[in-house]
């Protein structure tokens, strides 16, 4: 489905929505209507429909997440950006892209205030299931199963195929990371924050240098552990950054290892390097020990565990984080790769409950 930017009417009169439930939504007077059901609030609207912000969920460096509420049972999430000039600008290029995106695994916006000066809140849809970084930490009661780690790697490399080559222009997100992916219920994911993404040229060109470390630093897109080491030595934002970021997220879903040690400060993919190397410059296939080393040792006793798919997963991953981005697949060549060598990867595993 090719991206488009959605025609915007104004509505000067009160409205009541309804959700897919025939719940009855907050009623808004004076808003702007957008096509695709998008609404822009008054602050005071915001304070209503966050109680005052009385429930943060989340936070990040530049913005804050607090819990909506849109009728007694339809949750939603509202990302409030720090307010300053040149993170507005940030907030703006977000909003103007999630106006441009509709797809079953990119986080949905519902609605936005927009202050035209210096601050800005996106409303989003709510996932009940936090980030999969919180889900594959190894000290969540819960195991994600392997079935819905594949499914999970699939969708990711859907959405990153839909902003790279379904929309014109192209977008590069950015800061592909776990804590970047969020779970519904069942266990699908959706793709978030798209405050870094790139647009059309923007997301080629080399940002232009300066002796200022604090320049630098705003600059700067991605996380550590996930940015791509072709970007950080030459500043060129490209779509095979999201690629390395997939890659290290490939890692995590079978490792079950955060990308950034936090005892010991390691990378994963520097620990990853040894099996990365091996399944890149060998013909042959990797050891089983290998690989049941590296894979997340909680799995262990899951029933839908199959060596096969696992080395499947880390040869992609393998291909992914090569240090030469024009080696690396495209998104529809890793989720081309993923359906042929992983059988059990269909429509039946993707949308399908979850054991846990």
């Amino acid at each position: 489905m090719s991206c488009f930017l959605t025609c915007v009417r104004f509505d000067d009169s009160s409205t009541t929505t309804t959700d897919n439930n025939n719940n009855k939504l907050t009623t808004v007077t004076g808003s702007v209507s957008v096509s695709n059901g998008v609404t822009s609030y008054t602050w005071d609207d915001v304070e209503s429909l966050t109680s005052n912000f009385s429930t943060l969920i989340g936070s990040g460096g530049y913005s804050r997440i607090y819990l909506a509420r849109l009728s007694s049972s339809y949750k939603a999430a509202l990302k409030v950006h720090v307010s300053s000039h040149r993170l507005y600008q940030v907030f703006r290029s977000e909003l103007e892209i999630l106006l441009r995106l509709q797809h079953p695994h990119i986080v949905k916006l519902l609605g936005y205030f927009d202050d035209s000066e210096e601050s800005g809140a996106l409303l989003l849809e709510y996932l009940p299931q936090g980030n999969l970084q919180e889900k594959l930490n190894r000290n969540s009661k819960q195991v994600l199963p392997w079935r819905n780690r594949i499914a999970i790697a699939f969708q990711v490399a859907q959405a990153i195929e839909h902003i790279h080559e379904n929309c014109s222009p192209q977008i590069v997100h950015g800061d592909i990371k776990s804590s970047n992916i969020l779970l519904d219920n069942d266990f699908n994911c959706k793709l978030c924050d798209f405050g870094s993404a790139k647009v059309g040229f923007s997301s080629m060109v080399q940002p232009s240098t300066t002796t200022s470390p604090r320049s630098k630093q705003v600059r700067m897109i991605g996380s550590p552990g996930y940015t791509d080491p072709h970007y950080l030595r030459t500043g060129i934002a490209s779509k095979k950054m999201d690629i390395y970021g997939f890659g290290v997220v490939v890692l995590e879903l079978v490792s079950g290892k955060d990308a950034v040690s936090a005892e010991r400060g390691e990378m994963l993919v520097h620990t990853a390097a040894p099996l990365i190397h091996e399944i890149l410059d060998s013909n042959s296939d990797i050891g089983e020990e290998k690989v049941r080393q590296f894979l997340d040792p909680r799995l262990s006793r899951d029933n839908s565990l199959d060596l096969e798919e696992v080395k499947t997963m880390l040869g992609v991953a393998a291909f992914c984080l090569r240090s030469s981005p024009s080696l690396r697949p495209s998104a529809s060549q890793v989720i081309k790769t993923l359906v042929q060598k992983i059988p059990s990867l269909s429509f039946s595993v993707v949308g399908k409950k979850s054991d846990i």
